[in-house]
């Protein structure tokens, strides 16, 4: 098989059947892939719309677990997956037409580590956007994870990125549960044991900016947890600086970067705290 895509699901109802469609309008076989959603303790009706889905489709399966947030559910999705690459995709967004073949033959030809794409980004109740265009595809530039971050730095999000299964299980790095932020730690984290990364100008990714969401939610509980993750993701931060290759061509620009990112962290930390 040469594809799992991990869904975290909590309370996603409204747009887990857009997610899993966009997933299915595509240009490969449905035995290349599978669909893993794992609910994490949900408490809308997402799980009849997964469970008619798994009814249909052979390469769906769905898995509940009590809630445990999003990191403990990416983490038993990965501990089940059996593609070659795997790619962590939420629940609220969806990705274009025909892109996942294009994706991977691109990872396998170059025996990427790990693939960073483009994503575009759309209003909660827009028309979603499914046409992408082809631009570069078939060429990229494959270097250490080091280089990368020193020439195109370092963005958080997972679902930016496919990855090799077997270099994901290899380095031992899975999602922090307990914590928000916690993208920031595991992207960063395998950047720097990537031997093989590339970038790709294709827009394969859909971000839906959903009001109320974890991520722009203003609730006090919400903004205390993202002040608690941002503590821990800079303690962390720092650790990776700390055990940078220090003989690398890149070394001085690589820190510049990390301590870039982990200086937003802390900007960010003040502004939530004031809120």
């Amino acid at each position: 098989m040469k594809l799992s895509v991990v869904i975290p699901l909590y309370n996603k109802e409204k747009y887990i059947d857009r997610c899993i469609k966009s997933l299915l309008t595509q240009n490969i076989p449905l035995h290349d892939y599978e669909i893993i959603i794992v609910d994490d303790g949900s408490k809308d009706n997402g799980h009849l719309i997964c469970q008619r889905y798994t009814e249909k489709y052979a390469n769906i399966r769905f898995l509940r677990q009590e809630n445990a947030g999003p990191s403990a559910a990416r983490n038993r999705g990965l501990e089940v997956s059996k593609g070659n690459y795997i790619y962590f995709l939420d629940a609220d967004d969806f990705i274009a037409n025909n892109v996942i073949n294009d994706v991977l033959e691109i990872c396998e030809q170059n025996n990427l580590d790990i693939l960073k794409f483009d994503t575009k980004e759309i209003e909660d109740g827009s028309l979603p956007d499914l046409l992408t265009q082809n631009l570069e595809v078939k060429n990229c530039q494959v270097m250490d994870g080091m280089s990368f971050i020193a020439e195109r730095g370092l963005r958080n999000e997972a679902w930016r990125y496919f990855i090799k299964n077997d270099f994901l299980t290899d380095s031992g790095i899975k999602f922090t549960i307990g914590t928000l932020y916690e993208d920031a730690i595991f992207t960063a984290s395998l950047f720097l044991k990537a031997k093989r990364m590339a970038k790709i100008n294709l827009d394969v990714h859909r971000y839906v900016v959903v009001k109320n969401s974890i991520v722009t939610s203003k609730d006090r509980t919400h903004n205390l947890k993202f002040i608690h993750g941002m503590v821990n993701a800079i303690e962390i931060f720092n650790d990776l600086i700390k055990g940078l290759n220090s003989s690398h061509s890149d070394y001085h620009r690589v820190v510049k970067k990390l301590k870039t990112k982990q200086q937003t962290l802390v900007f960010a930390l003040l502004l939530r705290t004031l809120k």
